[in-house]
This record gives structure tokens, C-alpha cells and sequence, in this order.
């Protein structure tokens, strides 16, 4: 019987020792994995596999020891200056599962900006593609206003609507890019006007030359359906717009001209790219009939309807059916099809983060 003990416990000793060696070996192979920077911050890890993100931080100078767990739990990025983000956003509290959607949802710009401000619970944020950081206070503080879905009260505070029209007005930087953004909060420089101005067809009137052809593209469609459309307004020059805007103001108020006339260096009639049209039966308007043509085609050659029915809290102006604009087939095709403003389209879109 003692000899039974004796032998069972030896057996017992050499497994233990066996599993010691295999674990050991196992151990071996995962680490040998990893960069040889990495090697000596973590062979003394009970690490069970190999961990892309874990090899990165422990390669780096940004290496904290305590944070081992949550590197495991991290997925690694593509990103430059990887390792100081992650160490710099774990310093700030934020959770693994946080850090992992605040890479995958954010733009690197705003994960940059990120690191210069304290914890921000971003959960109303992570599946907004416009939203951006350093406007947080300001999306938080409007959406309690307004009561608004989160992702309209960004859009809505990334276009200034949190403000007066003709607030925090920005100068345009690049006025001939035919996507130019001009409303309320954007404006045109006074001396600016397009080296490419063309009659359009037989009038008098200018415009851009891409804008003019496809406007008379537009117009030759509507004949084929027997519709006459006339432009009579196209191209106006900062000065002219001024003289517009300072003579409706002698018969309304300030209020009220500014539902129907854009300010000086504010109207998309100084880009060459915008004209009023009218049905030849009207003198400054659309019939009822011709303007569900203009919305259901003016798309196709280029064209939306710039200020549409529904759209004034967001353009600052009534309903303009006869006012288009040119963006393009491409982008018109998308506004009409999304059924938004220029505007708001332009922020989710186009704007440049």
C-alpha cells in the first residue's frame, strides 16, 4: 500500500512538473509573437494569446503596466500616434468599450481633439458623422431648447442655427468652387465675381458657363413639354445686390426684408451659379404645374430648388419656387433624392472636417 503512495506521488510530481513545462513552453510561443520591444514589459504577464493592441503600447513609450487588462480589451486602430491616444483617453476615464466606438465612429480630428478635454459622454454622438467635439456644449445646450433628435440638433448647430441670422458670419474662402456654401452665416467677398460669366442662350442675363449650358439644357426639356420657362434674374454683382436689398428696405422693415432678400455678400446670385426663372405666363414666379416640374426634374440637369417649401427655418428665407441653383447633376441628384436642403446637405456631405 505504501509503495501504491510512493509511486502515485511521484507520478503526481512528474505531472505537475510535465504541465509546468508545457505551460511554460505555451507561454514561450505566445511571446515570441510579440516585437521584441514589446517583450520585456510583458513576459511576466499571464498574457494568453496574442494581442495586436497590447503589443503596440507595450512597444511604446506610452506603456502602462496597470492598464494591461483594458489594452486587451481595446481593438487596435490604424492611427497615428496610436498608443498615446488610448493611454491619454484611459487617463481620462473612458471605458475600453467607449474607446473602441470612439475609433470607429469618430474622425481622427476629433479624436485628436479629444485629448486636450476632460471626459465627454458621447453616447448620443458615436452615429453622427457631422458631429464635432468642440461644438459638445453647444449641441447639449440646444437639444434641451429645442428638444430635438440628436442628430438634426448637430446638423442645426453646425450650420449656426443656435444664433441670429447674420451671426458668426464666416468670409467664403473659395467662392468659384461650384458646391460654395452662401446663406445667412456665409458670406462672399465683396470684390468677388466669376471669370467665366456667359450669356445665357439668347438673353442677356450671365451666368457661369457651366450653370448657363445646363440651365439652357433645362429649359429646351420643358419646351418638350410645353412649358416656356424665362430667366430674370441670374448673376448680380455685391454692389447690385446692396442697391436691391436698400431699396426694399424703404418700404419694409428690416424683419421682413430679410424673409425675401439676401444682404450684401450673402446672396447665391454673386456665385453665377443661381438664377430665377418664371414661367412665361408669370412675371416673377412659377405656376403651380411648372414648379412640380422644376422639382420633380431640375435635378437632372444640375439644378435644385434652393429655397423650398418647409425649408425656412433652416435657409432664414420664405419659399422661393422659382429660385434654383446650380450644384451639379451629381449633388442635385442626391438633395432631391434625400429630400433636404442645401444647407444641411453641405454640412453632412460636403463640408470639410
Amino acid at each position: 500500500m505504501k509503495k501504491l503512495v510512493l509511486i502515485c506521488f511521484v507520478c503526481l510530481i512528474a505531472g505537475g512538473g510535465f504541465i509546468f513545462l508545457f505551460n511554460r513552453h505555451q507561454k514561450s510561443k505566445i511571446l515570441a509573437q510579440y516585437s521584441e520591444e514589446a517583450r520585456p514589459s510583458i513576459k511576466a504577464t499571464k498574457i494568453k494569446d496574442y494581442n495586436k493592441t497590447l503589443d503596440v503600447m507595450a512597444s511604446s513609450s506610452s506603456y502602462n503596466k496597470d492598464h494591461i487588462d483594458s489594452y486587451l480589451e481595446i481593438e487596435y486602430v490604424s492611427q497615428p500616434d496610436f498608443p498615446n491616444k488610448v493611454e491619454t483617453l484611459l487617463n481620462k476615464n473612458y471605458k475600453p468599450e467607449e474607446i473602441n466606438k470612439i475609433f470607429a465612429s469618430l474622425s481622427e480630428t476629433n479624436v485628436t481633439k479629444l485629448l486636450n478635454k476632460d471626459y465627454l459622454d458621447l453616447n448620443n454622438f458615436y452615429q453622427i458623422s457631422n458631429f464635432d467635439v468642440d461644438l459638445y456644449d453647444e449641441y447639449i445646450a440646444y437639444q434641451k431648447e429645442k428638444n430635438l433628435d440628436w442628430d438634426k440638433a448637430v446638423t442645426y448647430v453646425n450650420l449656426h442655427l443656435n444664433h441670429n441670422f447674420y451671426e458668426n458670419i464666416e468670409t467664403v474662402e473659395n467662392p468659384d468652387d461650384l458646391l460654395v456654401l452662401v446663406n445667412k452665416f456665409h458670406a462672399l467677398p465683396a470684390d468677388y465675381e466669376p471669370d467665366d460669366l456667359v450669356n445665357v442662350g439668347q438673353y442677356s442675363y450671365k451666368m457661369r458657363k457651366v450653370a448657363a449650358e445646363s440651365l439652357e439644357q433645362l429649359m429646351a426639356a420643358a419646351a418638350l413639354e410645353n412649358m416656356n420657362l424665362i430667366p430674370f434674374s441670374t448673376y448680380r454683382s455685391y454692389d447690385y445686390q446692396k442697391g436691391l436689398y436698400e431699396y426694399y428696405l424703404q418700404t419694409d422693415d428690416v424683419s421682413v426684408v430679410d424673409t425675401y432678400s439676401a444682404r450684401p455678400g450673402h446672396s447665391e446670385h454673386q456665385t453665377g451659379l443661381a438664377c430665377d426663372i418664371r414661367s412665361s405666363v408669370l412675371n416673377d414666379n412659377l405656376t403651380d404645374h411648372d414648379y412640380q416640374w422644376m422639382l420633380d426634374n431640375s435635378y437632372k440637369y444640375g439644378f435644385i430648388v434652393r429655397y423650398p417649401k418647409g425649408g425656412s427655418e433652416i435657409t432664414g428665407y420664405v419659399e422661393e419656387p422659382w429660385h434654383i441653383r446650380y450644384i451639379g447633376v451629381e449633388h442635385a441628384t442626391k438633395v432631391h433624392d434625400l429630400g433636404i436642403t442645401y444647407d444641411e446637405y453641405y454640412d453632412l456631405y460636403l463640408k470639410k472636417s
